[in-house]
């Protein structure tokens, strides 16, 4: 099972780095966690082509992780694809494919009227819990909830096939429940956004920035924690994602290793773990 780092910036936006997505993959068999911006150039560069974009598995509303679905949506379907795009995704998510398609209705219906006989886009959305939520192509995939508040519900994602057992964080701050989910993994790919690094300018809802930084640090994880999360959870490899743009990466794994003595990979989009 293969596992590439299609995007890992965060909501600023930073030219080395697309918005947050992940592709698994066994064989033939796909699977896309998060449509962050850019997601689609970032599949067709790890050799995936618009008619077979897969299924999409979202891991909470917030915009950098779904930006994106409604390019993945209306390009596979421009290129001739009429299987319903599924997506898989918390409570909540159909909601938002409704919207999406509201949005799109427009644009969908210019292009119908110089087609033949083409039927609008399908999309089948399935809203999880935790517990396991799909099996395909020797392929067993689980959704666990993850500490995102006030971001709720909020999900992590662990795939088993081929021998190789592989954990998604999603957004989250150090979460019991997401190391009881990955103890042991070959590979957990987890979030490091450093909030330290954040910006500020006067109007942006928070009167300082201290403040800012320690609203927003409070829901993910951070450098002095990260390298926590990984020794309880012991997995084969350490993958840090989600990174703002003036992170160091030499700093983040400085502050990983302080505690987890397994070895450390900074992520790089298109990178393969």
């Amino acid at each position: 099972m293969r596992a590439v780092l299609l995007g890992t910036g965060s909501p600023p936006p930073n030219p080395k780095r697309r918005g947050p997505a992940t592709l698994l993959a066994l064989g033939d068999e796909r699977f896309l966690v998060d449509a962050g911006s850019g997601v689609g150039v970032q599949l067709v560069q790890a050799g995936v082509r618009p008619y077979d974009w897969p299924r999409v598995l979202i891991t909470h509303h917030h915009s950098d992780h779904m930006i994106d679905l409604g390019h993945l949506l209306i390009t596979r379907w421009i290129v001739g694809q009429n299987a319903p795009f599924e997506v898989w995704g918390p409570a909540g998510t159909k909601r938002q494919m409704d919207k999406l398609l509201d949005y799109l209705d427009w644009d969908i219906e210019i292009r119908r009227a110089h087609m033949v006989k083409r039927e609008r886009p399908r999309v089948t959305v399935t809203e999880i819990e935790e517990g396991k939520i799909i099996e395909a192509g020797g392929v067993t995939v689980s959704a666990f909830s993850v500490d995102h508040d006030p971001v709720k519900p909020a999900v992590g994602y662990r795939f088993e096939g081929g021998g190789r057992r592989v954990v998604v964080s999603g957004d989250t701050r150090p979460s019991e429940n997401l190391i009881r989910w990955s103890r042991g993994v070959d590979c957990l790919i987890h979030e490091c956004c450093e909030m330290a690094k954040t910006s500020w300018v006067p109007g942006c809802g928070w009167p300082t920035l201290e403040e800012k930084i320690k609203d927003l640090a409070s829901y993910h994880t951070q450098p002095e924690d990260i390298g926590r999360v990984a020794k309880a959870a012991n997995p084969g490899t350490l993958v840090i994602t989600h990174m703002m743009p003036a992170s160091v990466p030499a700093e983040l794994e400085a502050a990983a290793k302080r505690h987890f003595d397994g070895p450390v990979t900074i992520g790089e989009d298109l990178l393969e773990v």
